[in-house]
């Protein structure tokens, strides 16, 4: 998983209403929670069933995209009891909403 936290400009970030999606694929984006915090799934997560609010999802095109980023220096840190990675410099990616 990649996560990450929305930071919005202007205005308030409002707890989103849990959705659950009956499924988790690679390239799911979803909440972690009910926001600000989100992941991105590098993988299938069956065993999720019904856990997360899946909002979008990555282009496969851009999916070499993520394998980048998890290939970048990391540390090793401890949450709530899991092992995790987290990248020794912080990136930050824009997001756009495309509309037709």
């Amino acid at each position: 998983l990649i996560q990450g936290t929305f930071e919005s400009v202007g205005s308030t970030f409002k707890d989103i209403p849990k959705e659950y999606c009956p499924t988790i694929r690679r390239g799911s984006v979803a909440w972690a929670g009910s926001g600000p915090e989100f992941f991105i799934s590098l993988a299938n997560h069956n065993e999720w069933r019904n856990a997360y609010t899946v909002f979008g999802s990555v282009l496969s095109e851009d999916m070499q995209i993520l394998e980048k980023i998890t290939q970048l220096p990391t540390k090793s840190d401890v949450w709530n009891g899991i092992n995790v990675a987290i990248l020794e410099k912080p990136i930050s990616l824009r997001f756009r909403r495309i509309t037709p």
